[in-house]
């Protein structure tokens, strides 16, 4: 997954490389988190997948505060980034992590 991508997807211009650490490693925590819930291996050619990076992404970039500004205000993934880890978990067309 690439950076630039993900940025067009937060919507940061390419000129602002302040977050660039922060946004690589929530790709980087994204991809990892994946393959852990789900046991397969990540494929850089699924949409699915990438999708699925992304919104983790957005998500956390989103929610960095331990403590909500809002109240009642939760963390907890939408349910689309759930739906797709479940698809990835499920799908034989992602093969399983082998070490």
């Amino acid at each position: 997954m690439d950076l630039s991508d993900v940025k067009k997807y937060l919507r940061i211009d390419d000129d602002l490389t302040e977050d660039d650490e922060l946004v690589q490693s929530l790709i980087t925590g994204a991809q990892e988190y994946i393959t852990n819930q789900t046991g397969k291996q990540y494929q850089a050619d699924s949409e699915i997948w990438n999708i699925c990076i992304k919104l983790l992404c957005s998500h956390w970039y989103d929610n960095r505060q331990l403590n909500p500004s809002k109240p009642g205000m939760l963390s907890e993934y939408p349910h689309s980034v759930t739906a797709l880890i479940h698809h990835i978990a499920l799908c034989s067309s992602y093969p399983v992590v082998t070490s």
